[in-house]
């Protein structure tokens, strides 16, 4: 096919992406189809050849990202902490906005938008820690608050974007405060209440997968990989968040792993379906 007539068709892929006419997953493919090694380095603006080539974009990018970051890390610790957290919803901000930009095109071999996206997350959560050690408010309650406030953002902006990586991480905050909030409630709960604690969590959000098959499918895989998640968290809260090692916790991880894959095996067809999309 000449080249031509490759860029056309291109082109129109990115267009019925951008107006999400396909499924991204489908716009991939037909990419890869039709996209030659040629155009995915003109279009992948983050790249040696780019900044030889002078790419004025790419230059300008580079040095408003640099100098907010300089410019945020020099005055962080001398203003007061409205400021602080005002310069860290900005910074985070920028990274979130800037991975959704970057999102779909070749940056970093495709993953461009997703490590903006980890960028922001770690901006906010370590500077936020930062902030609250600086102004020496209480760490317990405080690194509570900004994990709530993490978790609700990590969820608002992966559900909008969208992004699973964001999505899950927003859903792994909140089982942090939950094992939290139930730690501090009954920190010597038994082997059999922490399974009541979250195993019917885990059954409502592989519920909540199949439910999203049919309503929101961009959702489902990432219900069905918090639902696992769950699913062995009696163990990990007992272990990694109550410190406790009671005997043979190790023979029942692998029971449940065990247990897991016959149920994953046997119902193969019907999940595979709900997180493919």
């Amino acid at each position: 096919m000449e080249r031509e007539k490759k860029k056309v068709i291109v082109t129109e892929i990115e267009n019925w992406r951008k107006s999400k006419l396909l499924p991204e997953h489908y716009c991939d493919f037909l990419l890869n189809l039709y996209d030659d090694e040629a155009t995915q380095k003109k279009k992948g603006t983050m790249s040696v050849a780019a900044l030889q080539q002078g790419n004025f974009k790419l230059w300008a990018l580079s040095f408003v990202t640099i100098a907010l970051i300089f410019l945020i890390g020099f005055y962080f610790p001398i203003l007061s902490w409205p400021f602080q957290a005002a310069g860290i919803a900005a910074l985070a901000s920028f990274c979130y906005g800037l991975g959704t930009y970057a999102k779909g095109k070749a940056w970093m071999g495709g993953m461009g938008g997703q490590m903006l996206y980890a960028a922001g997350s770690l901006v906010m959560l370590g500077l936020g820690a930062w902030m609250i050690r600086m102004n020496g408010w209480p760490e317990d309650t405080s690194m509570l608050g900004l994990i709530a406030v993490c978790a609700v953002v990590w969820l608002g902006v992966g559900m909008t974007v969208p992004s699973g990586l964001l999505h899950y991480c927003g859903w792994g905050a909140l089982i942090l405060l939950y094992a939290k909030f139930f730690g501090q409630v009954n920190p010597g709960a038994s082997w059999p209440l922490l399974q009541l604690l979250w195993i019917p969590l885990s059954a409502l959000l592989l519920w909540l997968s199949w439910l999203a098959h049919h309503k929101a499918k961009r959702f489902a895989a990432i219900y069905f990989a918090v639902g696992v998640t769950l699913w062995f968290m009696p163990e990990l809260d007992d272990l990694l968040l109550r410190h406790n090692a009671p005997d043979g916790i190790v023979l029942l991880l692998l029971g449940k792993l065990a247990l897991a894959f016959i149920l994953l095996f046997f119902w193969r067809k019907k999940w595979i379906a709900w997180v493919s999309v």
